[in-house]
């Protein structure tokens, strides 16, 4: 009697072991998820296609020192991703305005 006893205790031990595990593990899953998604729907903000700083000198024919003025005065300030830094049409199209300049299609 004392070792079925102490059978279906051990094995209620496990019971509760594996369930309290499984607690962790879910809740793990769920807030790895959720950041997941925070970061997909952060990535899908941001517009295409990204610009440099080449590509904005060329479709604007000024040289790459401009689009550093622009970024050191704060027209302009982009996604640094590594040791790049991207930008976003919206973003040089609204600078263009506020110095009262047309915006060119991209």
């Amino acid at each position: 009697m004392k070792k079925e006893n102490e059978h279906i205790i051990r094995e209620l031990r496990m019971d509760f072991k594996l369930q309290w595990l499984e607690q962790i593990i879910k809740a793990y899953f769920k807030e790895s998820l959720q950041e997941f998604l925070t970061e997909l729907k952060q990535a899908a903000e941001i517009e295409k296609p990204l610009l440099t700083i080449g590509d904005i000198a060329e479709k604007f024919k000024v040289s790459k020192a401009t689009i550093h003025n622009w970024k050191n005065k704060g027209l302009i300030v982009g996604q640094k991703v590594g040791k790049n830094r991207y930008y976003t049409a919206t973003e040089i199209d609204n600078a263009l305005k506020s110095k009262g300049w047309e915006a060119r299609n991209y």
